[in-house]
């Protein structure tokens, strides 16, 4: 069962998110509050925090507004309550998101970015359950922008190895199938979700994802993301 805790700015927000979870008997929302003001209601946000603290959600849905205001009040109080909800893994919800600030909130505990005009029911439940998975993720239209932007933070630190022109010529040499598989890795499947979707068995999904890794010489699911990502924008210019 995946606990679930949610704060949110306003009470539309949250009752489309309550919503979007109605019926999934593995979710259960442990709390959710609704703040307009961080600024005039810090005692009740507090309050909520220190009871999630005790209450040690799976996930938690936060406002980016809330996020921004309380940084703005205090920031040691956003660290402090960061490093005691350090097992709690964020989505977080906004109007629009920088791609920078993205991947800085990355570095903490946020797994998961929602555009708050694209609450899909289905998609907001799945992003739910990779984040409890630990894994990331990002909204559809966010994908290009932050992978960008990692590439070029993990370049510089040579955390994973930007996509090359070889490789991307090499795309040319898989299958219509593991160009399908490879749309879903980097959309954060495992290859028993993948085989689920494409009614294929795991062991095959399996081998045809080291297929791709061969032949694009590309050593992880990361790079495998950005290596399709960076394709799919070559190919659409």
């Amino acid at each position: 069962m995946i606990k679930l805790a949610m704060m949110c700015t306003d009470e539309a927000s949250q009752a489309r998110l309550q919503d979007c979870l109605r019926g999934e008997t593995d979710i259960s929302v442990i709390g959710s509050m609704v703040i307009q003001n961080i600024l005039h209601e810090s005692e009740r946000g507090l309050a909520f925090m220190n009871k999630m603290v005790k209450l040690s959600p799976h996930v938690a849905i936060l406002d980016q507004d809330i996020l921004r205001e309380t940084a703005a009040l205090s920031m040691p109080v956003v660290i402090e309550y960061m490093q005691k909800l350090s097992f709690t893994r964020t989505i977080v919800i906004g109007e629009r998101f920088h791609e920078q600030d993205i991947v800085a909130m990355m570095k903490g505990n946020a797994r998961g970015f929602f555009l708050i005009d694209h609450l899909d029911p289905e998609k907001i439940v799945k992003c739910i359950r990779v984040v409890a998975r630990g894994e990331i993720w990002l909204s559809g239209d966010l994908i290009g922008r932050v992978c960008d932007e990692l590439i070029r933070e993990c370049g510089r630190k040579g955390i994973v190895k930007s996509p090359t022109s070889d490789q991307l010529n090499k795309m040319k040499t898989i299958s219509r199938r593991e160009k399908e598989i490879l749309a879903l890795v980097s959309e954060s499947m495992t290859n028993e979700e993948i085989a689920q979707k494409l009614f294929l068995s795991a062991k095959t999904v399996k081998t045809h994802v080291r297929n791709i890794f061969e032949k694009t010489n590309i050593r992880n699911r990361t790079e495998a993301a950005l290596l399709y990502t960076r394709y799919r924008q070559e190919t659409m210019n």
